[in-house]
C-alpha cells in the first residue's frame, strides 16, 4: 500500500537523482522509511513495466522518459494527506458545494479518513469565516468565501499549476474542471507579454497569473485595478501587449492582468503580508551575520524574491526540487545562513538555501571587489606583445582598478620582494607561491580571479568572528 512518503519521494525523483540523507531533508521521515517506500514503488513500477529506481553510490535515480513519465502518473493514483485535504478544499470553493459521500468514491478512500481530511478544512473555516450548510440530498453548501480563504484557494491552485507536469490523474482531473484553457498554450500568450514588459519570469509567477485566470471565473479575482495606472506609460504598454498576444483573453482577466502586471513593475504586485515580514527580518540578520550592506538594490530585491519563493514553497509544501551540492566556500556560507535560520526557528528546503546562498555569494563578491586596488599581470614572452591593447580594455571594464602588466622574463629569479605592494598577482606562469595562475589572457579569466578573492575577502570576515 502506498503512503504519502512513496507519493513524495516519487516527486523528486521524477525531478533530480537524490541521496536518501538529503531526501530526509525534504521529507522528515527516518531512513528506513525511505529505503521501505523506494521497495515498494520499485514492486509498482515494475507492475507496469517501467524501469525502477537504481541506486549509484549515495543517489537514488528513476530515468524515465517523457512517455514513460506519463504512463507513471496515469498509474500512480495515491495522495498524500495534505494533497487529499486540499482536494477538498478546492473542490469546494470553487464549485459552491461538496458532497462527502461521493467524495469519498472519487477519492477511493474510506469514510473515516475522508471525514478525518474534511475536518481539517472546516477547523480552517472556523478560523477564516467561510460559511457553509448543510442541504438534505445535496451535501454541504457554501454561504460565504472569506477573503481569507479566496487567498488561500489561489495557493493551492498556484500549486496544482507548479506541479502539473506530476499530476496524479485524480489531482490533474481537478485542475483540467477548472480552467477553461490549455496552460502550455496560455504560457505561449503569457511570455511575449512579460518579455515586452521588462518583467522577469518565472514559474512562480506564471502559476500565480494562470491561477488569477481561474480565480476571476470562480469569485472575480482580486482587487488589482487601480485607476492610477491608467494615466501610465508603462500601463498602455502594458495593455497593448496583453490586447496584442491575450487577444482571446476575456475583458475581466484582461484589465486584472494589466493592472497586476503594472503594478508588479512598479515593485508592488501581491505579496502575503505574513511570509513578507519573515524575509524582511531574515534579511535584516543576513546583513548582520555576513558583513553586508547591499548596497546593490537589484541584487537585495533579488534577495527578497528569492527568500520569499523559498518560504513560499516550504510553507505548501511544494516539492520543486535539484540535487545541489557544495564546494568549500558555499559550506561555510551555508553554516552561517543555517544559524540564523535555526535562531528565528525558521526551515527551508534545501534547494533553496542553496538558492540563497548563491545570492549571497554574488553580493559579497559586489562589495569586496572594490578592494583590490593595485593588480600585477606577469605575461610570457608572446603575450606581453598585446600587454597596451589588453591593458586599454582592463582599464575599459575596471576603471577603479590600477593593472601594471610585465613580462615573466624578466621576474623569474629573486623576485617575490617585488610584489609586496599589490592586492593580486596574476600571471601564466608558476614563477610566483603567491599568484593566481591563468592558462591565457582575457577579461573573462581576470574577472574570475577578482571574483574569486572577493568571496574569501569576505569569507575571512565570517571566519575571524
Amino acid at each position: 500500500m502506498m503512503n504519502t512518503t512513496a507519493a513524495n519521494i516519487l516527486k523528486i525523483l521524477s525531478q533530480t537523482e537524490m541521496s536518501i540523507e538529503d531526501m530526509q531533508l525534504y521529507l522528515n521521515v527516518e531512513k528506513n522509511s525511505i529505503s521501505k517506500s523506494i521497495f515498494q514503488l520499485n514492486e509498482f513500477l515494475e507492475s507496469i513495466k517501467l524501469p525502477i529506481i537504481l541506486k549509484k553510490g549515495n543517489f537514488y535515480s528513476l530515468k524515465l522518459n517523457s512517455k514513460e513519465l506519463k504512463i507513471l502518473f496515469e498509474n500512480f493514483t495515491t495522495l498524500t494527506t495534505e494533497e487529499k485535504t486540499d482536494y477538498l478544499f478546492i473542490k469546494f470553493i470553487a464549485n459552491g458545494f461538496l458532497n462527502l459521500e461521493k467524495e469519498k468514491d472519487i477519492l477511493n478512500i474510506s469514510r473515516s479518513t475522508i471525514l478525518r481530511c474534511f475536518q481539517v478544512v472546516k477547523d480552517n473555516f472556523s478560523k477564516t469565516g467561510t460559511t457553509y450548510e448543510y442541504n438534505h440530498g445535496k451535501g454541504l453548501v457554501l454561504k460565504k468565501v472569506s477573503p481569507e480563504d479566496k487567498s488561500n484557494f489561489y495557493k493551492k491552485l498556484m500549486k496544482l499549476f507548479i506541479e502539473e507536469d506530476i499530476l496524479v490523474p485524480i489531482r490533474r482531473d481537478l485542475l483540467s474542471s477548472l480552467k477553461n484553457f490549455h496552460t502550455k498554450e496560455r504560457l505561449t500568450q503569457l511570455y511575449p507579454i512579460l518579455k515586452n514588459s521588462d518583467i522577469p519570469v518565472n514559474y512562480f509567477l506564471l502559476s500565480f497569473i494562470c491561477s488569477l485566470e481561474v480565480c476571476i471565473d470562480i469569485f472575480g479575482g482580486f482587487d488589482f485595478v487601480d485607476e492610477s495606472h491608467l494615466e501610465m506609460d508603462q500601463f498602455q504598454i502594458i495593455r497593448k501587449s496583453v490586447d496584442i498576444f491575450g487577444s482571446d483573453f476575456h475583458e475581466a482577466y484582461k484589465n486584472q492582468l494589466s493592472h497586476f502586471l503594472t503594478a508588479l513593475h512598479l515593485g508592488n504586485g501581491i505579496l502575503d503580508e505574513t511570509i513578507t515580514k519573515k524575509v524582511l527580518k531574515l534579511i535584516e540578520l543576513i546583513k548582520q551575520k555576513f558583513h553586508i550592506k547591499i548596497i546593490n538594490k537589484d541584487l537585495e530585491k533579488m534577495l527578497f524574491n528569492k527568500i520569499y519563493l523559498s518560504f513560499f514553497k516550504y510553507n505548501n509544501n511544494i516539492l520543486k526540487v535539484l540535487n545541489v551540492s557544495f564546494n568549500k566556500s558555499h559550506e561555510i556560507l551555508l553554516e552561517n545562513l543555517e544559524d540564523i535560520l535555526k535562531e528565528l526557528s525558521y526551515h527551508l528546503y534545501l534547494v533553496d538555501k542553496y538558492v540563497i546562498i548563491y545570492v549571497i555569494r554574488r553580493i559579497i563578491i559586489d562589495e569586496n571587489f572594490s578592494n583590490a586596488k593595485k593588480v600585477l599581470l606577469l605575461f610570457n614572452e608572446v603575450a606581453a606583445a598585446d600587454k597596451v591593447v589588453f591593458k586599454k580594455s582592463l582599464k575599459k571594464f575596471y576603471p577603479n582598478i590600477t593593472f601594471h602588466i610585465e613580462a615573466t622574463f624578466f621576474h623569474k629569479k629573486n623576485v617575490v620582494q617585488k610584489f609586496e605592494n599589490y592586492d593580486i598577482i596574476i600571471s601564466d606562469s608558476n614563477i610566483i607561491s603567491n599568484a593566481e595562475i591563468v592558462e591565457f589572457y582575457d577579461v573573462v579569466s581576470i574577472h574570475g580571479i577578482l571574483e574569486k578573492r572577493s568571496l574569501e575577502n569576505g569569507i575571512k570576515k565570517l571566519i575571524a568572528i
